[in-house]
């Protein structure tokens, strides 16, 4: 009783197994994850160094070059934000002026509009300049992923074996490769 409860489960378990839809996970694939004003990628749980993520994209051009240009607005966005905070403060501080007349001073600030709108747009286009980059990593990354996996499956073999009865009643054995 016990050999055939066994043998019952391990059928069981190999149909089960052999039913699993085909989900495969490449041990080097990257993942991006999103910081504050950066992505990092990561390879095994490791994070990877810009140069060493620049050379894993030496496959295309075309993403080696987008992630070299994304190098350097990510760190330029920050800047031009703080520089459109800085101008939008300076607008609304102002200038203080005095008005006399008739020998009476009246205190007064001019506040420029053009300068504030500025500054609202140099903060705007460093967060979209930090956006970009960030996007661009991400993109990267999973064309990357893309690649690899359509690399590996041009290298893996496929290999089935059948056996069963067959059409005429015999045992058969069937194998494609």
């Amino acid at each position: 009783m016990p050999k055939a409860l066994l043998l019952a489960s391990f059928i069981l378990i190999s149909i089960t197994g052999f039913s699993q839809g085909e989900k495969a996970v490449y041990v080097d694939t990257l993942s991006a994850e999103r910081n504050f004003m950066q992505t990092d990628v990561y390879r095994n749980g490791i994070k990877l160094k810009k140069d060493k993520f620049s050379s894993l994209l030496l496959g295309s051009s075309k993403w080696y070059k987008k992630n070299k240009i994304a190098n350097i607005i990510l760190p330029a966005g920050p800047i031009i934000s703080a520089g459109g905070i800085y101008l939008g403060y300076d607008a609304i501080k102002g200038v203080p002026m005095v008005y006399v007349e008739d020998g009476i001073e009246y205190p007064y600030v001019v506040r420029s509009l053009p300068k504030l709108l500025g500054g609202l747009a140099l903060f705007v286009t460093g967060l979209c300049l930090v956006e970009s980059a960030n996007e661009t990593k991400a993109n990267a990354t999973n064309w990357y992923n893309q690649d690899l996996v359509k690399n590996l499956k041009k290298k893996e073999t496929s290999f089935k074996l059948n056996l069963g009865i067959s059409n005429s009643g015999g045992v058969g054995l069937t194998a494609n490769f």
